[in-house]
């Protein structure tokens, strides 16, 4: 399944596809960059655009980073209504003014839009905005309340990378996010070929043990917060695999798409799995 089949144009109309990705810390030790990560960003952005399927983020502003190439990617592939729909946790779009706000939405224009979230994870009124009360509740429970939107309104998930210190909230984005598609029975694709939270989710699974990797692949901090996470994940895995299953992959696809860190082979095994999941749901 590494190559892309021919499929028509709207093989994935109205898919909505979760994305997931921040930097990891274990590029260096397999000679990457997180230009590599871009890559492999840009060709799942591309190939799921091109095949009418929605992309759904949960990204920052400021600093850049992956919100600003994904805007770059949807300016070039982004044909249909809503085809992007970024979603801010309060604490990130607290960080912008309501005119930055309204200027990022008309920048999308009809192919995109901004979700502005309340700190418990409903979408805001953009006038509303610049009333909220001063004091909010911690930044922990607002990212883990995007996420928890997110999963409510995506119909798959994509992680890649993530980091696993100077994270936002009470556990890695990345494990919360599978943890969430995994107890909502949604297919879940794993990129672990870039290290991070990603494949050590991959590996907490047992979709690959990384013998292929150095031996302290990847890099796990001694966090209880991070053990604390994973052993929610194991807990929610033991009882529902379903998110593995429904993925429209066998299990060979599975450890190819977590080891490898090549864009188009990436890129091709996602969207082969969405397609599969996608056309049997219709």
């Amino acid at each position: 399944m590494g190559d892309l089949k021919l499929r028509p144009t709207n093989a994935l109309d109205g898919l909505r596809l979760g994305i997931s990705v921040s930097d990891s810390a274990d590029l260096p030790m397999l000679g990457l960059h997180p230009h590599h990560a871009e890559l492999a960003l840009a060709e799942i952005a591309r190939s799921v655009l091109l095949l009418s399927g929605r992309l759904v983020y949960g990204g920052r502003i400021k600093p850049p980073g992956y919100t600003q190439f994904l805007l770059s990617e949807l300016e070039r592939y982004g044909a249909h209504p809503d085809s992007l729909t970024l979603c801010l946790a309060a604490p990130e779009h607290e960080t912008l003014t309501v005119k930055e706000l309204k200027g990022l939405n008309n920048k999308l224009q009809t192919r995109g839009r901004v979700v502005c979230l309340s700190p418990s994870g409903l979408p805001m009124e953009m006038r509303s905005i610049s009333e909220l009360p001063e004091k909010q509740p911690s930044n922990s429970s607002s990212y883990s309340a995007m996420r928890q939107y997110l999963c409510e309104n995506t119909d798959a998930q994509v992680i890649l990378g993530g980091q696993l210190e100077q994270f936002q909230g009470s556990m890695p984005g990345v494990i919360e996010e599978a943890i969430n598609s995994i107890k909502a029975e949604q297919p879940l694709y794993i990129v672990g070929g870039f290290g991070g939270a990603a494949a050590l989710v991959a590996k907490t699974l047992e979709i690959d043990g990384f013998d292929w990797a150095p031996s302290n692949f990847p890099i796990q901090p001694d966090d209880k917060r991070i053990e604390d996470s994973l052993y929610e994940l194991r807990s929610v895995a033991d009882k529902s695999e379903a998110s593995i299953r429904c993925s429209g992959l066998n299990e060979l696809d599975l450890r190819k798409l977590s080891a490898t860190h090549r864009p188009k082979e990436i890129a091709s095994i996602i969207v082969n799995g969405l397609a599969a999941v996608h056309s049997n749901s219709h």
